[in-house]
């Protein structure tokens, strides 16, 4: 049927229309190393968004990124680490991503040569294993297999294994969640070992006789937190034959039974007794960004259907507290200073948001 100019002209508007109206962000150049903006302080008083963007989160978590590998020279568990986890969700073609990967290589490489070749003082050894973890499992989201440079920080990590199965030098300064226990390396360790499972490597002697030094820890040492239970429910969805059925609707139940009416969760719900303020006050009793995108992202790894009520009502709750800058802002469980755990807020609401998890 042919139609007249002025209805062609109105099919085209309204067809525009929707474009027309996408946030300005979306025409935004990629962010990079060389165009990143520094993110500002994370604070409480941030006003939240006027409405939810994912867009706007993946735009924070890349200029975060950014700012950390150039600002620091270093990877951390709260911001580039788990960065290397969770940008994948929003698409692979980015330069920011791909420029994290490479500095999380060059970060290993010097450490994991042959020892007449390495010239840098060796990594504490939280900051390999994580490292090691974080890089593996982006390998495997990005390439289907592990990198040479991976492979080789596997095997430097094996031999740094405890025979309990950790590593029992882990920093523990009471510093939730990540630096307070052993527990989250092991598991961290045990995730990325699961998810490289396709990989011919995690077939190898060290890496056989490694998973079975982590499998013996975690049936010696169960949970004893939330946050412990929600990375068992993790690394358990990855790693075959880590947790029978029963315990993981343990762990689902108890995950949920912290759940508060408004939908989120509470990070300080999720430590124990080795999580301390350094000032001595009290916990936060909020819900926050970080205990409800965590949650919600490791219930629904586990099994739980995105249509779970409890999980919708999570979502909806993490997609009106969102910060104007895209970030969930968390108050750390222990030091009022800079609240980088709003980082890793960040990163794990772009997983649990993600089109996959609903």
């Amino acid at each position: 049927m042919i139609r007249c100019p002025s209805q062609l002209c109105l099919l085209l508007a309204t067809a525009l229309l929707p474009l027309l109206q996408a946030p300005s962000f979306a025409a935004e150049p990629a962010v990079t190393l060389e165009n990143h903006i520094p993110p500002e302080a994370n604070l409480a008083s941030e006003a939240l968004s006027k409405e939810f963007s994912y867009p706007r989160a993946v735009s924070f978590a890349d200029n975060a990124a950014m700012d950390w590998q150039e600002s620091r020279s270093c990877v951390t568990c709260h911001t580039n680490g788990l960065y290397l986890v969770a940008r994948p969700a929003a698409g692979l073609d980015s330069p920011a991503y791909r420029e994290a990967r490479s500095f999380t290589r060059n970060y290993l490489k010097p450490h994991v040569l042959p020892l007449k070749k390495q010239k840098k003082k060796p990594l504490a050894i939280e900051g390999m294993v994580a490292t090691t973890a974080f890089l593996a499992i982006s390998d495997m989201k990005t390439n289907g297999k592990l990198d040479e440079v991976t492979k080789m920080a596997f095997e430097d990590i094996w031999t740094q294994q405890d025979e309990s199965g950790a590593w029992e030098k882990w920093l523990k300064c009471q510093w939730g969640p990540y630096e307070v226990d052993n527990h989250f390396g092991v598991t961290l360790v045990a995730l990325a070992v699961g998810m490289a499972a396709q990989d011919d490597y995690t077939s190898s002697p060290a890496a056989v006789a490694g998973t079975r030094k982590l499998r013996g820890y975690l049936k010696a040492h169960p949970p004893s937190s939330l946050h412990q239970t929600g990375m068992m429910l993790w690394a358990s969805a990855h790693l075959d034959d880590l947790a029978g059925e029963t315990a993981v609707k343990d762990w689902q139940q108890a995950l949920f039974a912290a759940q508060k009416e408004d939908g989120g969760w509470v990070l300080a719900e999720l430590g124990n007794a080795d999580w301390k303020r350094a000032d001595k006050k009290a916990q936060s009793k909020e819900t926050d960004g970080y205990a409800t995108a965590f949650a919600v992202h490791v219930l629904t790894e586990s099994g739980r259907p995105g249509d779970d009520p409890r999980l919708a009502k999570a979502r909806q709750w993490l997609r009106s507290h969102q910060r104007e800058s895209g970030r969930w802002f968390t108050s750390s469980p222990h030091k009022d200073n800079k609240h980088f755990i709003s980082h890793a807020a960040t990163n794990f609401a772009l997983l649990a948001l993600s089109p996959d998890q609903e």
